[in-house]
C-alpha cells in the first residue's frame, strides 16, 4: 500500500473548493467550476497546476492548497536527486520525465532534494510576447509574392509592399511547450500605404515534429477587414487573426505557419505579433 505524503515547510496557502476527487499531496488546477487534479495532457491544456493538494477530499469539499512546501513520500518516488519535477500527464501527479507526448504541456513544479524528498514551487502563470519579422518570401517555384521596400516617408519601417492579390509573407513560428490554451493576441503589424480598406486571406498550418507536415489547418479566414482602428495613411496597425488559430491548431510545442495573402489595401507587412500564457 502507497504510503501517505508528508508536507512540510508550506507556504502561500489558500482554501479550495474541489470540484472532483483529490489525495493529498496532488498537483490541482482550477476548471473552470472549482479544484480537481491538474495533468500536462493534451486534452487537458488548461488544467495546469497551480496548488499543491495539503489534504484529499471529494467535489464540493474545502480544503487546503499550497503553492510551496517540501513533500516527502518514504516510497521513494523521485528517482534521481537534484533533478527536476514536471507536472506529469497522469491527473495529480509529478515526474522527473519531461512530458513528451504530442500537445503536452511542459511545466516545471519542483525539484528533487532526495529520493524520498522533494521542493515543490509551483509559480503563476505569465505572459510573454514574441514578434516575428516580415520575412522575405523567394518565389523561384514561380509563384508570385511581394517585394520587400522600405516606407519612403520614415525608412526605419520596411516590409512586404502588400497591394495586389499576392503572397504578402508566410510567417513561421513555434508555439512554446509550456504554453497553456489559445495565444492572448496574434496580430498583423502593418504601416498602411494609403487610406484604403484592407482586405487580407489568411491560411495556417500546424505540425508535430516527425509527423505531417500537413497536420492541421485552424480556419482560415477570407476577406478579414478589421483593424485597430479607420485604416488611415501612414499608421502602424494591427490586423488580428486570432478567431483562425483554434483549439484542435493551437498545441504546445509544435511549429505553426500563417500565410498571409492581400485582396486589396495597400500597406507594409511589417509581422506578427503573438502574446502567450505560459507556466
Amino acid at each position: 500500500m502507497a504510503s501517505e505524503v508528508t508536507i512540510q515547510y508550506a507556504e502561500k496557502i489558500a482554501d479550495l473548493t474541489l470540484n472532483g476527487t483529490v489525495k493529498k499531496g496532488d498537483m490541482l488546477a482550477h476548471n473552470g467550476t472549482g479544484w480537481v487534479q491538474a495533468a500536462a495532457t493534451d486534452a487537458a491544456t488548461n488544467l495546469y497546476a497551480q496548488y499543491l493538494a495539503m489534504a484529499g477530499g471529494v467535489s464540493g469539499n474545502v480544503i487546503k492548497g499550497c503553492k510551496g512546501c517540501v513533500l516527502y513520500d518514504a516510497d521513494a518516488p523521485y528517482t534521481t536527486a537534484n533533478a527536476t519535477e514536471y507536472l506529469s500527464g497522469t491527473a495529480g501527479a509529478i515526474t522527473q520525465v519531461r512530458p513528451a507526448t504530442n500537445g503536452d504541456v511542459v511545466q516545471k513544479v519542483g525539484r528533487s532534494i532526495s529520493t524520498t524528498e522533494a521542493r515543490i514551487d509551483i509559480l503563476a502563470p505569465y505572459e510573454m510576447e514574441i514578434f516575428i519579422p516580415c520575412p522575405p518570401y523567394n518565389t523561384l517555384s514561380g509563384g508570385i509574392s511581394e517585394a520587400h521596400a522600405p516606407d519612403g516617408t520614415t525608412n526605419e519601417w520596411a516590409g512586404a509592399d502588400v497591394d495586389s492579390a499576392a503572397v504578402g509573407a508566410i510567417f513561421q513560428g513555434w508555439f512554446p511547450s509550456n504554453m497553456v490554451g489559445a495565444p492572448l493576441a496574434a496580430d498583423l503589424i502593418v504601416n498602411t500605404q494609403a487610406s484604403t480598406a484592407l482586405d487580407i486571406d489568411v491560411t495556417f498550418v500546424r505540425a508535430y515534429i516527425n509527423d505531417s507536415n500537413t497536420g492541421d489547418a485552424g480556419s482560415s479566414l477570407v476577406g478579414n477587414t478589421t483593424t485597430s482602428e479607420t485604416t488611415a495613411d501612414n499608421e502602424i496597425q494591427k490586423v488580428s487573426v486570432l478567431t483562425g488559430m483554434d483549439a484542435d491548431f493551437v498545441k504546445a510545442g509544435a511549429p505553426f505557419g500563417v500565410a498571409v495573402d492581400a485582396d486589396a489595401g495597400d500597406f507594409l507587412l511589417i509581422g506578427l505579433y503573438m502574446r502567450y500564457l505560459l507556466v
